[in-house]
């Protein structure tokens, strides 16, 4: 989004980001992707967009990822050194299907009204999203949105274990069922939500998320900012501020999430605020090498960090292979918050 300039709704199905692309995405998926196209396809043979007919079309990602945990041992009193970029032990290797999804788009009326389905097919069927869409007809873009689905809140960084998403309450394991709101006139997207918050109790969870994507701007090419809030219940909220620019080859991000947590359960260790910051660098034109940092501070001493480099070529429109190293860090001399990772991850998405 923020290296094309182009808002989440441009590229995706659903409005706020994240899942099956839309028909934008493929037909400008090389300009997009900056990909190297090596895979020996007949001249004229056209790629799979996903479209069955002029009603229906699917998507899916699937990625399996190999990790490897470096971890120093720990001595008598069960601690390990805090704060290594290298660690002696391996604890474990394995490889498994990180993720299988699979989407469906229906359009009862074709840019009027749209039946969407986001489905985990890792180990059995899970619903992810399942909602109705209005939208193309109302004013300033606007669109209704009701079902089950993500509450816009933040930066959608494809990763759970950011600190932005994990200690938010914002990831891609926790939809809710309820119902949104937006509009995007112009430059600008806002969208509001009302969804059930948690399962039990009378309270409901609010959010409200807005951003603006500059193009053409001088010297950085595109910049994007925003804000988001969220009422998770009457005893806890999240205010997130987010950016993104660009310079020559770079491109910038970060956000910043301010926790307000007063429940009973967490009384005895409360998140206060997390940050993530990225670079990325666009070398070749078709290889990303990025870089983030994670942190999250906690009461009584308990922060933690993260440092991750890693490269991410796009072999072709449909293949990118990831490999990354990440540094996790917390304080306590503790040995499952202290290691080390290597991340070799291989994507195939339509």
């Amino acid at each position: 989004m923020v290296r094309e300039g182009a808002k989440c709704s441009a590229c995706h199905t659903n409005q706020t980001g994240g899942g099956k692309r839309t028909a934008f995405a493929h037909i400008h998926a090389h300009d997009i992707e900056h990909d190297l196209d090596l895979l020996p396809i007949p001249p004229g043979t056209k790629p799979f967009n996903g479209e069955l007919n002029s009603y229906v079309s699917v998507g899916g990602d699937l990625f399996v990822r190999n990790t490897t945990v470096f971890e120093d041992r720990p001595d008598s009193l069960g601690r390990v050194p805090e704060n290594e970029v290298f660690r002696r032990r391996v604890k474990s290797n394995d490889t498994a299907v990180n993720q299988l999804l699979g989407y469906l788009q229906v359009d009862l009326f074709p840019d009027i009204a749209t039946f969407y389905l986001d489905e985990n097919l890792n180990g059995g069927a899970s619903t992810r999203e399942a909602f109705g869409l209005l939208h193309g007809f109302l004013p300033w873009d606007a669109y209704i949105k009701a079902g089950k689905m993500f509450p816009a809140f933040g930066l959608r960084v494809l990763d759970d274990e950011a600190f932005i998403r994990a200690r938010s309450g914002f990831t891609f394991q926790n939809p809710d069922d309820g119902g949104e709101i937006g509009i995007a006139p112009g430059p600008f997207f806002f969208a509001t939500s009302i969804t059930n918050g948690r399962p039990g109790d009378k309270d409901v969870q609010a959010t409200v998320h807005g951003y603006g994507v500059f193009e053409d701007v001088p010297v950085v090419r595109n910049v994007v900012t925003g804000a988001s809030f969220a009422r998770q219940s009457n005893k806890r909220n999240v205010s997130g501020f987010f950016a993104g620019s660009n310079f020559w080859k770079f491109t910038y991000l970060g956000e910043l999430d301010i926790i307000d947590d007063r429940t009973v359960a967490t009384s005895a260790k409360r998140d206060k605020f997390a940050a993530y910051g990225e670079v990325d660098l666009l070398l070749l034109d078709w290889l990303n090498l990025r870089g983030t940092f994670d942190f999250v501070k906690v009461t009584q001493n308990r922060d933690q960090t993260r440092y991750a480099i890693g490269a991410e070529p796009f072999i072709s429109r449909v293949i990118q292979p990831r490999i990354q190293y990440r540094i996790n860090n917390a304080p306590g001399s503790q040995p499952g918050l202290n290691q080390n990772e290597i991340w070799a991850e291989l994507h195939l998405f339509f």
